[in-house]
């Protein structure tokens, strides 16, 4: 096989990448990852607490990708935990500088909740990401 071939990359990853760019200027930290840690009963170590999980996948080869994002808010109140949520969508969702994100779209939420393992105040939103996909 001659020249680059397409490798579709981790949307997730470019998603925490910019979240944790446009989120960094918070009065208060909030830690962006794909994962929730190993914090009590599984739940995040530390408060407030986005969680960036990809739900679905498709890939229009050899260009363009697109995954479905949940962006999920561990926070000190159902209202903060929304709060925060929705900027987060609204956030990813704004056009936003040239690179391998090409847009987002919001799909759903944000709904406030309660952690079914630690009780904690969450709340939950989705994205259509639209992503480049580089050539290797």
């Amino acid at each position: 096989m001659t020249g680059r071939v397409p490798v579709p990359v981790d949307v997730a990853e470019l998603v925490v990448h910019r979240l944790r760019g446009l989120l960094g200027d918070q009065a208060e930290q909030v830690q962006v990852s794909t994962e929730t840690g190993a914090g009590p009963d599984g739940g995040p170590p530390t408060l407030p607490w986005l969680l960036v999980a990809e739900d679905g996948h498709t890939w229009q080869w050899p260009a363009v990708q697109r995954a479905v994002v949940r962006l999920t808010v561990w926070h000190r109140s159902p209202y903060s935990s929304k709060a925060l949520a929705a900027l987060a969508l609204g956030l990813l969702c704004a056009p936003g500088p040239p690179g391998p994100i090409i847009r987002a779209e919001p799909i759903a939420g944000p709904l406030a909740g309660i952690d079914p393992h630690t009780a904690a105040p969450l709340a939950t939103c989705a994205a259509a990401v639209f992503a480049r996909t580089p050539n290797t």
